[in-house]
């Protein structure tokens, strides 16, 4: 589908049309074309193929004109569902539509999710030990106990309250508005 046929036209595909429209896509081409690194074993390969190629094109050519009627609605049957199979992909996760940056922004959150929640709760948790040993008194291994049962007894709470709103689903806050009379 990639050479001319026997009028001259050239046949497209609307999988790499639009799988080459989106963003990420586009500029990942333009960054292989334009790194030095990628860009030379580019050329060397187009220079190859066409040293290879050129002359066997003709026979080729000529043989895929025979096998024309046979090979085409078969790619036109691949290249409708490659499309068909993008679209649902796109459906399913729209974030391949957005710019580069912003994917490589919501990945970066996504990795470091675990990492930024660990730290969240390690404060929450230092300050709340810190707050109940200086409400226990001046100090000693009764004081560090205290503090440290009252502050599993307020993160344990604070659980099992997240847990229930978890679980209610914004019900809680329905009657709380019925028994306010709102």
């Amino acid at each position: 589908m990639t050479g001319p046929t026997a009028n001259g036209d050239v046949p497209s595909s609307k999988f790499l049309n639009r799988l080459s429209s989106f963003p990420a896509v586009s500029t990942g081409i333009e960054a292989v074309k334009s790194n030095p690194v990628t860009a030379a074993p580019l050329a060397v390969a187009k220079r190859t193929s066409l040293l290879f190629a050129a002359p066997v094109f003709p026979l080729a050519s000529l043989s895929y004109f025979m096998l024309e009627p046979l090979i085409e609605p078969v790619m036109k049957r691949l290249d409708t569902a490659a499309h068909d199979s993008l679209s649902r992909i796109e459906s399913t996760w729209p974030l391949i539509k957005e710019q580069p940056e912003h994917i490589k922004a919501e990945v970066e959150y996504l990795v470091f999710l675990p990492l930024t929640k660990s730290k969240e709760r390690k404060d929450y948790v230092s300050s709340t030990y810190s707050n109940e040993y200086s409400h226990c008194g001046k100090g000693g291994i009764m004081t560090v106990g205290r503090a440290l049962i009252c502050t599993q007894l307020i993160v344990l709470s604070d659980g099992l309250l997240w847990i229930k709103s978890m679980l209610s689903g914004g019900n809680e806050q329905k009657s709380v508005a019925v028994k306010s009379g709102t």
